[in-house]
């Protein structure tokens, strides 16, 4: 048992399939691990509504534990100290995230 596991119970993964197709459950199953560090990162960030996030904006997750630490962090430091507001109350913000180069 490793406490630093995500159980998906709550992830809807017909939802990404629905917008982004079986490649990106693929591409989620290939990069579990990193996709897992990334989650628990949003977490210690405090962000509430994870599983929407994951489900609405999976491409921001499938990279390095260090790239997404990069590019959130800089997302919040943009927006300020209510970060998690702003994003949780317009979820749109994360999309500027989708096409940032890796």
């Amino acid at each position: 048992y490793r406490k630093d596991i995500v159980i998906f119970v709550e992830i809807d993964f017909k939802k990404i399939e629905k917008i982004y197709g079986i490649e990106m459950l693929e591409l989620v199953r290939d990069n579990f691990d990193d996709i897992t560090n990334n989650i628990n990162y949003m977490k210690k960030l405090e962000f509430t509504d994870i599983e929407d996030i994951f489900e609405r904006y999976t491409p921001i997750f499938i990279c390095s534990n260090k790239e997404f630490k990069d590019k959130i962090n800089n997302l919040v430091n943009k927006l300020g100290i209510d970060y998690v507001s702003i994003i949780e109350n317009d979820l749109s913000i994360l999309e500027e995230l989708l096409w940032l180069e890796k």
